[in-house]
Order: C-alpha cells, then structure tokens, then sequence
C-alpha cells in the first residue's frame, strides 16, 4: 500500500491559527513585509488542506516545530487567554449599525462587513492582544470610523474607488513595543476614517 500523503489531509481551525501566528511573529521580526503579511493570511484563512499551508511558511525559519502534513514553522505555544489566538472577530453591520468602544478585547484579526451601514472601532481603552492587529472593513456605501490608541501605528490599503472617500492621519511606520494595525478593504462610494482621538473640529457622523 502506497504511503499515505499527508499534504491532502484536511486542515483544522487551530491548524490555521497556528501557521497565521507563526506569520504574524515573522512581520513583528521583519521577515515579511505587512504587505506580504496580509497576502499570506488571506490565504492562510481560505486554506483547506496542509499543501496549501506548506509554501507560506517555507522561507521561514524553522525551530523544530512542524504543522501536520509537512508544514514545517516555528510552533507558537499554546496562547493564553487575551493573547492574540483564536478565531477571527466577525462584525456583521451590513445595512445597520455597529460600534465597538469602552474596555473591549481586540483579537488578531477582525473582519468587519459593513456595507451599506456603518461601524466604529474605537481602540483607545481597548485591550489589544496582539503586537499586529488585521482589520479587513468593507464599507462600500456606509461609513467607518477606526480610532487608534495615541502611540499606536497602522498600515492602510483600502480602496476608496468609485467616488469612495479614505481619511487617514494616522503614523503608518511601525513603532517598536506599540501596537501595529495592518487595515485592508474596500469603501467604495462609501467613507473610511483612521484617526487617533477626537475630531478637532468636525466629528462627523460618530461624533468622538
């Protein structure tokens, strides 16, 4: 009987924790760019079996630590509660509203679907559990409105097309030991803001 190939095997969602840790780990280190950083978690999330994991991880230094099936990558140990690991935060506000403020735990990653809506993350009491935080938004034909702790930095690639508008005032050169956001989507026709704390002088919508 032929040996069997393990890099067919399924993955599971700690599989795909992991390998998103050991990438995240590998931008704070400056191994990847955060450009490739996002590419790589995207595909990270939609990977389905240990051959798609394989070739992200890769270039990366190995410690001894392999994933199942040929994935061979540093191995985070297991993270402790408000460390960054887990699932992603899925925040539905298509056609409605959300708001996240106050004390709140910020995961790594946070998706957030808001089209034809409106969200608003306000991270300065925040407990922000990972050095790089994900934040993928849509908002094509809403609004968002993302507040940074002061000190923190963020990375943003957002497509504003289609008569879209992208305000950001935010430092986007990675601080050593302050938060890092990587933000990534799409506010086509709709309003994206990246700031730090209130408006001076016009709130908009959300007010501080």
């Amino acid at each position: 009987m032929a040996p069997h190939d393990n890099s067919r095997m399924r993955v599971s969602d700690a599989d795909r924790d992991q390998v998103a840790a050991v990438l995240r780990e590998a931008a704070a280190q400056g191994r990847l760019t955060f450009e490739e950083l996002d590419e790589r978690l995207d595909r990270t999330y939609k990977a389905q079996v240990y051959a798609d994991l394989t070739p992200l991880v890769v270039d990366l230094p190995d410690d001894g630590h392999g994933v199942p099936g040929g994935v061979q990558a540093p191995g985070p140990a297991p993270a402790a509660p408000g460390q960054g690991g887990g699932q992603p935060m899925v925040i539905n506000a298509k056609g409605d509203e959300a708001t996240r403020k106050g004390e709140w735990e910020v995961p790594a990653r946070i998706e957030v679907n808001a089209r034809w809506g409106s969200c608003k993350l306000d991270l300065r009491r925040a407990r922000i559990t990972s050095p790089v935080t994900e934040i993928r938004i849509d908002v094509t034909g809403g609004e968002g409105d993302i507040i940074l702790p002061d000190g923190a930095t963020a990375q943003v690639d957002v497509d504003a097309s289609w008569f879209g508008s992208l305000s950001t005032d935010v430092d986007s050169v990675r601080k050593h030991g302050s938060p890092h956001l990587v933000i990534t989507g799409e506010a086509k026709g709709g309003e994206l803001r990246v700031r730090y704390k209130k408006l001076s002088r016009f709130t908009g919508l959300f007010g501080g």
